[in-house]
């Protein structure tokens, strides 16, 4: 009888046994510049002139990211490398940049965590499928909450993310439901 439930045991799918664990959140830091210069696998889209006024608000824990203005247009982040050349990304799955030549210098008053990973990251991948990113202008509250990511669809991030377990979450919000869910983030940019 035992050597039949060990067989029976030993047949049935893993699954049944053990809830199989979340993969721990991928963090990815984007890098615009390399030795060369831009990375060659970027399309430069516009070559303009501008400048940066303050650390971005999009990513502003990097060092290297910036708040920058070219005529009326408002680029954020934007990544400065050498020769005070910023490029600007809409989102960090493009592969199109803003090419800004900076007509003044970086301002020496911007205040930054001593870690890129102790702030906010610029966006997120969802295990719902959907790719966010940081809202830096006036948003809303939802349960005492700041909607910090925006999403396509009307799907918003609601509050912080939650980074106290290997696989981060978040409240998400989907634009009709009365009801906002726990969703993991399997991948996060910085």
């Amino acid at each position: 009888m035992l050597l039949l439930v060990l067989a029976v045991v030993a047949a049935l799918p893993s699954a049944l046994w053990a809830q199989q664990a979340s993969a721990a959140t991928q963090v990815r830091v984007v890098v615009p510049f390399g030795p060369g210069g831009l990375v060659p696998r970027l399309t430069v889209t516009t070559r303009a002139s501008g400048s940066c006024w303050t650390a971005s608000l999009a990513s502003g824990s990097r060092p290297d990211a910036w708040r920058c203005m070219s005529g009326n247009s408002i680029h954020d982040p934007c990544f400065v490398g050498f020769d005070q050349v910023a490029a600007c990304f809409s989102s960090p799955w493009s592969s199109d940049v803003v090419l800004l030549s900076l007509s003044g210098p970086l301002p020496g008053d911007a205040k930054r965590p001593p870690n890129i990973l102790d702030g906010p990251p610029w966006a997120l991948e969802l295990a719902s499928g959907e790719r966010c990113t940081m809202l830096t202008g006036a948003t809303w509250g939802v349960a005492g909450m700041r909607v910090n990511y925006g999403c396509p669809d009307d799907v918003s991030v609601v509050g912080d993310v939650d980074r106290s377990a290997p696989t981060w979450r978040a409240f998400v919000l989907r634009a009709g439901s009365p009801v906002m869910s726990l969703v993991e983030i399997p991948a996060a940019y910085y």
